[in-house]
């Protein structure tokens, strides 16, 4: 009712209109079961029309105990994002992976409470990125970790803790452990950072660059079914993986 009066005082207010005669009348119209036997029978082809393609998109593949939302420098969501990354393409490489990164910017909405469906990952992650696979020095790897400090601007990673005041890290881990110079670490990203996307690059120190046919959204769809296969309910956490100690002053 309210809108209805708002449109007819939006048309009186025109030129020429205030002067025409507007005659309108309304009844109440119960919204019950009555209604439930009506059939629209246009939507109805179209419905059937896309239904077959859109139902893949229906299947649950996991449910979760909270709404979980992106946040740096850490968050539930981007950790798992970028743990997946590492441990599917450690399972589809059949060799151990060190680090996996994961941009921000590919996540792109939460992940919902209770069950989560095909169609709620293909949101959070839209983008047609494939994992990749290299080989990196660990000289080079310190200086790429580095250098996304020296930005403030971390993405999400797996396999490294970090703990960074201002510009510089006080403490920087891979695997748990101090990065060795010498020694060859594997690596596992998604082809978009690969080449150069939100800054990265990566390109000129990896060596043994391997692509892979693996879509993003559909590896955390299998990870997911694996859970549920197992009965488990996916519970994210931040865990310290990457800390400011001054997040709140120089945000």
């Amino acid at each position: 009712m309210k809108r209805t009066l708002l449109m007819i005082a939006l048309l009186l207010a025109l030129p020429g209109v205030a002067a025409a005669q507007f005659t309108y009348k309304w009844t109440p119209v119960p919204i019950d079961s009555t209604w439930d036997a009506m059939t629209d029978f246009r939507a109805t082809e179209t419905i059937a029309k896309y239904s077959a393609q859109v139902a893949p998109l229906q299947e649950i593949v996991g449910y979760t105990e909270e709404e979980y939302n992106r946040e740096r420098p850490e968050s539930g969501l981007s950790n798992f994002a970028a743990d997946v990354v590492r441990v599917v393409a450690e399972k589809k490489t059949g060799e151990h992976v060190d680090v996996g990164l994961m941009n921000f910017g590919g996540i792109r909405t939460s992940l919902p409470k209770g069950a989560v469906r095909v169609y709620d990952i293909y949101s959070i992650f839209p983008f047609d990125n494939y994992l990749v696979t290299f080989d990196i020095k660990g000289s080079d790897l310190r200086r790429f970790l580095n250098q996304m400090i020296a930005r403030r601007r971390v993405e999400a990673l797996s396999g490294v803790e970090m703990v960074i005041t201002g510009k510089k890290a006080d403490k920087l881990l891979v695997a748990g452990a101090p990065i060795d110079d010498e020694r060859v670490y594997k690596f596992a990203t998604i082809n978009f950072l690969m080449d150069g996307g939100d800054g990265i690059v990566l390109s000129d120190v990896a060596f043994n660059r391997k692509d892979t046919d693996i879509w993003v959204r559909d590896a955390i769809c299998e990870y997911l079914r694996e859970k549920m296969a197992r009965g488990e309910i996916l519970s994210l956490h931040r865990d310290g993986r990457v800390q400011y100690t001054d997040w709140e002053e120089r945000r």
